[in-house]
C-alpha cells in the first residue's frame, strides 16, 4: 500500500472510477439514441420526399395527358374541317365532271 493512502481514499477513488463508468455508459447510450432518433427522422424526410415525388410524378402525368388530349382534339378537329373541304371541292368537281362526261358522250348523238 502507498503511505498515507486510506481506505477512505481507496474507496473515494473507487466510487470515483464508477462514476466515470457510469457517465462513459450514459454517454454511449445517449449517442446510441440520438443516433437512432436521427436514423428515423432520416427515414421519415426520405419517405416524405418520396411521397412528396410521387405526387408530383402524378400531377405532371396527368397535365401531360390533358395537354395530349387537347392537342388530339385540336388535331381532330382541323382534320376533320380539311376532309370536309376537300369533299365539297370533290362534290363540285364532280358535277362538273359528269356534266362534261355527259356533253362528250351525247355530243356527237346531238349533232
Amino acid at each position: 500500500m502507498i503511505p498515507g493512502l486510506t481506505i477512505e481514499h481507496l474507496q473515494k477513488i473507487k466510487e470515483k472510477e464508477e462514476l466515470a463508468e457510469k457517465i462513459r455508459q450514459d454517454g454511449l447510450s445517449e449517442s446510441l439514441r440520438i443516433l437512432a432518433e436521427a436514423r428515423n427522422e432520416a427515414a421519415i424526410i426520405i419517405s416524405n420526399a418520396n411521397a412528396e415525388a410521387e405526387k408530383h410524378y402524378d400531377e405532371l402525368i396527368t397535365k401531360a395527358n390533358e395537354e395530349a388530349e387537347e392537342d388530339y382534339e385540336k388535331i381532330i378537329h382541323s382534320a376533320k374541317w380539311e376532309c370536309d373541304m376537300l369533299s365539297e371541292s370533290a362534290e363540285k368537281n364532280r358535277e362538273e365532271a359528269v356534266s362534261l362526261i355527259v356533253k362528250r358522250i351525247m355530243g356527237p348523238w346531238r349533232s
